[in-house]
Parts: C-alpha cells; structure tokens; sequence
C-alpha cells in the first residue's frame, strides 16, 4: 500500500506540473519547444487570485533537437536575457486577465482568454509576433529555411500548496 501510496504521489506531481508550450512554423516544418521547469507564484485569495507571476529559463525550452534549441536561445538573446516572465496585473470580469510579458528587455501588456480560469489553474493558448518583442524569426542555411514570425504559447499554470 505505501508503494502505491508513493507512486500515486509521484505520478501526480508529473501529471499536474505546469508546463509552457511554444509552437510555431518555419518554411521546412512545424517546430514546438515545451518546459516544464517553471518558477511560478500563484497566490488566491478566497475565490480570487490574487496573484500570478510566471518565469521560465530560456534554456529549460526544449524541442528535441539541439540545433533548432540553439537557433531559438540565440534569437532570444539568451547571453544577455535568460528568462521570460509574465506578471498578472488583473483577473477581469469577463473572464480575461491582464498582465505584462518581458521577453528580452522588451515588456508588453496582453490580456488573454483563458479556456481555464480557477483559483488553482490558469491555462488556454495566444498568438504572439516575435518581432513585437524586437526578436528577429530564426533562420538557417543563409535564410533558406525560416521561422515564421508568429508563434502560439500554450500555457497551464497550477498552483501548488506549499
């Protein structure tokens, strides 16, 4: 029983981390990057969150192919910026929230829908242009194979009791 009290816990913790999801396109094939190494503070308040901020290493972003991975941190200019991080400014009354995304050293304000909103989860998908944040689509072999510029960013934050 304490063997399967001890996987069940195991398991859990794997099923439910949260996790960043980034896919996007290029003129070769389809490309996605996942991390599930996030620093995330995600704090309610009775039936209201009160606060969510979100950071994930660049370097935690994988595809599988170290190649596509190193095009992608030298895009975002790892040497000089090695996290990605979204603040929550508000939960709306329309089910949206509202808050500020720093890629590189560029910030942004976005306010998305998501397709869960609770006290201990935030999760849905937006688009996003790489250069709004002034980072040029990755490109290999003199430009013969390209990035698209728009991405799409699945998230699934959890909180965790700590």
């Amino acid at each position: 029983m304490k063997k399967l009290i001890a996987i069940l816990t195991i398991f859990s913790s794997i099923a439910f981390a949260s996790s960043i999801e980034v896919h996007g396109t290029s003129t070769l094939h389809d490309w996605k990057m996942v991390s599930q190494t996030l620093d995330v503070n995600f704090v309610n308040e009775g039936d209201k969150i009160k606060e969510l901020n979100v950071g994930v290493m660049i370097d935690t972003l994988k595809s599988g192919d170290s190649g596509l991975d190193d095009k992608a941190y030298e895009a975002l200019k790892i040497s000089k910026f090695n996290v990605i991080t979204f603040v929550l400014k508000s939960v709306n009354e329309d089910g949206t929230i509202t808050g500020v995304f720093k890629v590189t050293d560029k910030e942004k304000e976005a306010t998305l829908t998501p397709d869960v909103l609770t006290t201990d989860n935030v999760a849905g998908s937006f688009q996003v242009k790489m250069t709004e944040f002034d980072i040029e689509p990755p490109s290999v072999m003199f430009g013969a194979i390209k990035s698209g510029d728009e991405v799409t960013i699945k998230y699934d934050i959890k909180r965790v009791e700590s």
